[in-house]
C-alpha cells in the first residue's frame, strides 16, 4: 500500500512539475496574453486581501500608501508560489526512489532547488533528480533577475508621460483644465501633438499591462496623479475639444480616442469583476457646462457654445467613460473631477488649480 502511494505521488509530481514549467513560461517568458492558474490565483487573492483592508482605513491617503504594497506583494507571491511548486514537485518525484518520509523529501528537494546541498540521497536516480532540481533553481533565479527589472522599467516608462502632463496642466489631471492650460500658453495648435503622444502611450500600456497584469496596480509615490486619471483626463480633453470645435478635422484626437478606449478594455481584461455596464456619459450637463466654461474662459477658441456642444460630447464620452469609471472604482486612484466614485471612499473630491495666466500655471 505504501509503495502504491509513493508511485501515485510520483505521478502527481510529474504533473506538478509539468504544470509549474508551463506556469513559469506563461508568467516570465511568453510575450503575449497568457496567465497561469497559479499566478491568477495569487493575484486575485492578493487584490482581495489588500483592497479588503484598504477600504476600511480611515483616510484615502492611508489607503493609498497601503495599496502601494499590493503589486510588489503580488509579484513576490507569484514567484514564491512557483518556487514552492517546484519544491513540492521534486519532493513527490523522490518518494519512490528513496526511503524518505514526505517531510524528508521536501527537505531534500528544497536543499537542491535552493542549491544548498546539505541533504542528498546517494543513489543514482535521487542524485539525478537533485541535480535537475538544482539546475532548475538556478534557471528560475536567472529568469527572476531579468523579470523584475523589466517590470519596473515598464512602470517608469508608463509614468514618465503622466509626470509630464502633471507639470503642464496641474494635479489632478482634468480634461477641461488641459484645454485651459494649453489655451493660456497659446499652444492650442499643439493639442494634436499631445493626442499623438498619448496614442502611442496607450498602445504601449495596453501591450505591457496585458502581459503583466500586476502593472495595473503599481502606484506613484504620491497619490496626486494616477495613470488612469491622466488617461481619462486626456480622453476628456480630446472629446471636449472635438465638441467645442466641430469644424476642425481632429484626426489625431479621433485616433487617440479609439486607441484609448481599446487601452481601457485591455487594462480591464485581467480584472474579471470589471463590468462597464450600459453606454452613458457618466456626467450631467451641469458638470459639463462648468468644465467647458473653464476652458472657454481661459481663452480656448470654441466654435460653439457649451450648451450646443453637450450632445456631441455626451455621445462620444459614453463609449469609454463607463469602463473608465468602473476601473477607477476598483483600482482606487486619487480623487479627480469627472472620474466617478471610489470603492469605500464615496466623498472624495479634488480639483487642479485654475490659474488665469500661463506664468502662474
Amino acid at each position: 500500500m505504501e509503495s502504491a502511494l509513493r508511485w501515485l505521488g510520483f505521478g502527481a509530481g510529474i504533473a506538478a512539475l509539468f504544470g509549474t514549467f508551463v506556469a513559469v513560461m506563461k508568467t516570465l517568458l511568453v510575450p503575449r496574453r497568457s496567465w497561469s492558474f497559479l499566478s491568477s490565483l495569487v493575484g486575485r487573492w492578493g487584490f482581495r486581501f489588500f483592497h479588503g483592508i484598504a477600504v476600511r482605513l480611515r483616510s484615502f491617503d492611508l489607503a493609498d500608501r497601503f495599496l502601494g504594497f499590493l503589486a510588489p506583494a503580488v509579484v513576490i507571491g507569484i514567484l514564491a508560489s512557483l518556487l514552492a511548486s517546484f519544491v513540492i514537485a521534486f519532493a513527490l518525484l523522490l518518494l519512490p526512489w528513496a526511503d524518505l518520509t514526505v517531510g524528508q523529501a521536501l527537505r531534500e528537494s528544497g536543499s537542491s532547488i535552493f542549491t544548498l546541498g546539505f541533504v542528498n540521497t546517494a543513489q543514482p536516480i535521487p542524485t539525478t533528480l537533485d541535480v535537475l532540481a538544482g539546475a532548475i533553481g538556478m534557471i528560475f533565479v536567472a529568469l527572476t533577475i531579468g523579470y523584475l527589472p523589466a517590470m519596473y522599467t515598464e512602470v517608469r516608462r508608463r509614468e514618465a508621460l503622466v509626470k509630464r502632463l502633471e507639470g503642464w496642466t496641474g494635479t489632478p489631471s482634468w480634461g477641461p483644465e488641459i484645454l485651459a492650460r494649453f489655451a493660456l500658453a497659446g499652444a492650442v495648435d499643439r493639442l494634436a501633438n499631445l493626442y499623438a503622444m498619448w496614442d502611442e502611450w496607450c498602445a504601449y500600456v495596453a501591450d505591457s499591462h496585458m502581459k503583466y497584469p500586476a502593472l495595473t496596480h503599481y502606484r506613484l509615490p504620491r497619490s496626486g496623479n494616477h495613470y488612469l486619471v491622466a488617461l481619462l483626463a486626456v480622453m476628456d480633453a480630446a472629446t471636449l475639444d472635438m465638441a467645442l470645435r466641430p469644424r476642425a478635422r481632429h484626426v489625431d484626437a479621433r485616433l487617440f480616442l479609439r486607441q484609448g478606449t481599446q487601452c481601457l478594455h485591455d487594462i480591464a481584461y485581467p480584472m474579471r469583476r470589471v463590468d462597464a455596464g450600459p453606454l452613458q456619459p457618466m456626467l450631467d450637463q451641469a458638470a459639463f457646462a462648468e468644465g467647458a466654461m473653464r476652458a472657454v474662459e481661459a481663452g480656448f477658441p470654441a466654435e460653439v457654445a457649451p450648451e450646443r456642444a453637450w450632445a456631441a460630447f455626451a455621445e462620444m464620452r459614453a463609449r469609454y467613460a463607463p469602463l473608465a469609471y468602473e476601473l477607477a472604482y476598483w483600482i482606487l486612484p486619487g480623487p479627480a473631477p469627472w472620474t466617478g466614485t471610489r470603492r469605500g471612499f464615496a466623498d472624495l473630491e479634488a480639483r487642479p488649480p485654475a490659474p488665469d495666466s500661463w506664468d502662474l500655471a
